[in-house]
């Protein structure tokens, strides 16, 4: 299989890391396969502060030489979206798994400790404008972050909608290969 080398820069989602979930199997996938990616740790735990998560990311970026294809998963997709929103810096693509949408009132999820993600809507037209592809995936039974939140972001991004059933918040380790197969679009 050949692929574009393009550096995959993956942003975790809220009390998560690049130790957990579905990231170890893609490291070893992406190792094998030699696709050059990062995988940075993010701060914060139970309250992660989006100027910390930008600041990373903005280095981590500024790391690559060459193309860069952001994936990011649950909150690791508004911290992606936030990024491009702020640096105004155009990448090959972006790859969200189960996002939030734009709704400013994110910011009051259940209590979590994560507002200052939400403090502004996102300027989405001009978003649009620094990347070529955006695909969005949601399962139908995401018990974190609702169905309707991927189906509207991605309507407003133009992107690439791919719904799953039983998939949940693609937080298991067996989610790789469902990341993977739509990250392939982006290689």
């Amino acid at each position: 299989m050949y692929f574009v080398m393009r550096t995959v820069i993956f942003i975790h989602g809220y009390n998560a890391s690049p130790e957990i979930n579905w990231y170890p199997e893609m490291r070893r996938e992406l190792d094998k396969l030699r696709v050059p990616y990062r995988m940075p740790a993010l701060p914060g735990g139970d309250n992660p502060k989006s100027r910390e998560w930008l600041r990373i990311i903005d280095e981590t970026v500024k790391s690559v030489k060459g193309d860069v294809v952001l994936v990011g998963h649950s909150l690791g997709t508004r911290a992606a979206l936030l990024y491009l929103d702020q640096s105004k810096k155009p990448v090959k693509g972006v790859l969200l798994v189960a996002p939030f949408d734009n709704n400013i009132a994110n910011a009051g999820r259940r209590g979590f400790g994560y507002s200052d993600f939400f403090e502004y809507p996102l300027n989405i037209g001009e978003i649009k404008k620094l990347s070529p592809k955006f695909v969005v995936m949601h399962s139908h039974d995401d018990q974190r972050i609702p169905f309707g939140q991927g189906k509207r972001i991605a309507k407003e991004l133009g992107a690439d909608f791919v719904a799953y059933d039983g998939k949940h918040h693609f937080a298991r380790p067996e989610s790789f290969a469902d990341v993977f197969a739509q990250l392939k679009k982006f290689l």
